[in-house]
């Protein structure tokens, strides 16, 4: 039987253009991980909201072709958490450690203790320019909502409020979901008032959604300050590694590396970190390869 669908990704406009938001829906696209991954109740927490993020980031990007990759460090036993979103908002990622698993304090998965707070969160966008733009920021607690917020404020400068939430059971992602609200320039002081005053009901995004859904939240969330939908995108977990990828990636490591290959291990094993896919090299393959290699430096 087929669960429909509720994922997606609304962009906002408010207070008759001042602020924006965009909202999201992402509980199957975090079940889709944690089924790829096997993930634990608390890498399924952290991986799911890094990868809401990163995929509302992602639909902020106005070029085809265009992407973000978020990539958090914080030097806690989950290691790095990873997500990468093209512009359309498909999604893939993956933590070091998904099978991270600590003793609870209260109510909430400790989240933060896994990630940590040694460390940086790094936001990569590849807008198809000579360089992509890089922007950093130490983390402020690990809970990773936080810690994106404090990234468009100090990297973007533009002051951001950030929920996301992901409420999971042992086997089954119940709600994820995630917003932003930010101001647009020239935004009045009541208008700011009004989006810092409305802060405490977004922070129980993931409660909001099991109950609401997508649609549902946008009254339940944004209603007081006159929400106009301007658009409406899926979003879902994607990765989109291919043989041919591998290949181009196995021909850049140049001739030497495909020898030694071919010498020492007669073939090659590659294995994608988003999807767990499997790509199997024979020897044949692998000379296949090096004769590309070598005319390619010999051009």
């Amino acid at each position: 039987m087929n669960v429909m669908n509720r994922d997606g990704i609304l962009h906002i406009s408010l207070l008759n253009g001042q602020a924006r938001a965009i909202l999201t829906e992402s509980t199957q696209m975090v079940q889709r991980a944690k089924d790829i991954h096997g993930l634990s109740k608390i890498a399924s927490a952290a991986l799911g909201r890094t990868l809401t993020a990163t995929a509302m980031m992602g639909t902020m990007l106005k070029g085809t072709g265009e992407s973000v990759t978020a990539s958090i460090r914080g030097g806690g036993p989950i290691g790095t958490v990873l997500a990468v979103s093209d512009e359309k908002g498909n999604v893939k990622g993956y933590v070091d450690n998904p099978a991270i698993d600590l003793p609870r304090t209260g109510k909430k998965l400790p989240v933060g203790a896994a990630v940590g707070k040694d460390g940086r969160l790094t936001v990569i966008k590849d807008m198809h320019l000579r360089e992509p733009y890089v922007g950093q920021v130490n983390l402020v607690s690990g809970e990773i909502a936080e810690d994106f917020a404090m990234y468009f404020t100090a990297s973007e400068q533009t002051p951001s409020l950030v929920s996301l939430g992901v409420l999971v059971s042992d086997e089954k992602v119940e709600a994820a979901g995630g917003l932003i609200v930010q101001m647009m320039p020239g935004a009045s002081e009541a208008a700011i008032q009004s989006i810092e005053m409305s802060a405490g009901m977004f922070m129980d995004i993931s409660g909001t959604m099991k109950e609401y859904h997508l649609e549902g939240a946008v009254n339940q969330l944004l209603l007081h300050l006159q929400p106009e939908v301007l658009e409406r995108r899926d979003v879902q977990y994607a990765c989109d590694c291919s043989r041919e990828r591998v290949e181009r990636a196995l021909i850049t490591l140049g001739a030497k590396e495909l020898n030694d290959m071919i010498d020492e291990q007669h073939g090659a094993q590659v294995d994608c970190h988003f999807c767990n896919k499997r790509y199997e090299f024979t020897e044949d393959d692998l000379k296949a390869l090096l004769a590309a290699a070598t005319a390619k430096t010999d051009k």
